[in-house]
């Protein structure tokens, strides 16, 4: 039983934008998506009710088919670690459409038939996909911060200096405002202040000039 997992990190972002390129995939390689689980969450976030549902829904063998590994995870590796044994104590086999080596198990490879050899690469695989993921999420919070920092040397912002935290919400609330949404129902989505947005825009114009 092939499921396929779809993840977006925003309600305004589509979550279903992969799924042509799923069915594609499948098609490609002679097999049928059973069920699509699709939602908004952010990929550092643990708790993804569509994707317990996935896994409560799944029989050993089954496939948890992904566009690639961000969609899954950008977990610190810890906690990908306890979400990668919750799905493999399940027997759930993990397939990445960018990944090649994990299509083995599409290909009518049992588990008993692939080597140790070859099981111990995917993981591997897995695993710095993963970590990569995650590496490109801190990279790109840490240049958010440094922008906040380069902004009060040059004398741009104003007001508190937005957390971590802050400064994703923010950056959500553009994307919104960007898709049409207007500034005051996007930061309420989001739980900002307009004065946090407008001060995240000025940080962000300081990073750009």
């Amino acid at each position: 039983m092939i499921r396929a997992y779809l993840r977006a990190s925003t309600t305004k972002q589509d979550a279903s934008r992969a799924k042509n390129e799923l069915k594609l995939f499948s098609k490609n390689h002679n097999f049928r998506i059973a069920t699509f689980y699709q939602e908004n969450l952010s990929g550092t976030s643990t708790e993804r009710p569509e994707l317990n549902k996935l896994l409560s829904d799944s029989d050993p063998g089954d496939v948890l088919l992904i566009e690639n590994m961000d969609r899954l995870s950008r977990l610190p590796f810890s906690l990908w670690e306890t979400l990668k044994s919750s799905i493999k104590s399940r027997g759930v086999h993990i397939v990445v459409v960018d990944q090649v080596m994990t299509h083995q198990v599409l290909n009518g490879a049992s588990t008993e038939s692939v080597t140790a050899i070859q099981q111990a690469l995917t993981n591997f695989m897995l695993d710095l996909c993963a970590a990569m993921a995650r590496d490109d999420y801190e990279t790109r919070q840490k240049r958010t911060l440094q922008g906040i920092e380069k902004a009060k040397l040059a004398g741009r912002y104003r007001g508190r200096p937005a957390d971590e935290q802050t400064a994703i919400r923010c950056k959500t609330v553009k994307l919104l405002v960007d898709n049409g949404e207007t500034v005051t129902a996007a930061c309420k989505a989001q739980n900002v202040s307009r004065a946090s947005y407008y001060n995240y825009l000025k940080v962000e114009d300081g990073m750009t000039n």
